[in-house]
């Protein structure tokens, strides 16, 4: 049985209901692929495709060259609440779209306990 928890850690399609509503944070588009990044009742968190900030003025307000521009991506999500989602599309298994399910299976991090015998624990 699939639940949109699936989706956490995939990359999906989705059409928007009205994309003006997310045009204060650049997203301009009705359609497109986005990393999901978490989910609830309210709605979605997606991967922002692109969020930079250019400092193009100095301390005192005075234009910089092109050339001494500071250009900062940041890594950022949005919000998109249900009733904005007029479709979805899951790609189960496609590489590079879907996450392995046994990811979260590994051991990995610090583990506290007896040792296997080779000093592990």
């Amino acid at each position: 049985m699939f639940v949109t928890d699936d989706i956490i850690g995939d990359i999906i399609f989705i059409s928007l209901q009205d994309v003006k509503q997310f045009s204060e944070v650049g997203i301009t588009k009705s359609t497109g692929h986005y990393l999901v990044k978490g989910q609830d009742h309210l709605g979605l968190w997606l991967k922002h495709p692109g969020l930079c900030i250019i400092t193009a003025e100095d301390e005192s307000g005075k234009p910089l060259p092109t050339d001494q521009q500071i250009k900062e991506e940041i890594e950022a999500t949005f919000f998109v609440p249900w009733h904005q989602v007029k479709t979805m599309m899951h790609y189960p298994n496609r590489e590079g779209f879907d996450l392995p399910e046994d990811l979260f299976k590994k051991k990995i991090g610090f583990r506290q306990g007896e040792d296997d015998g080779d000093g592990n624990h």
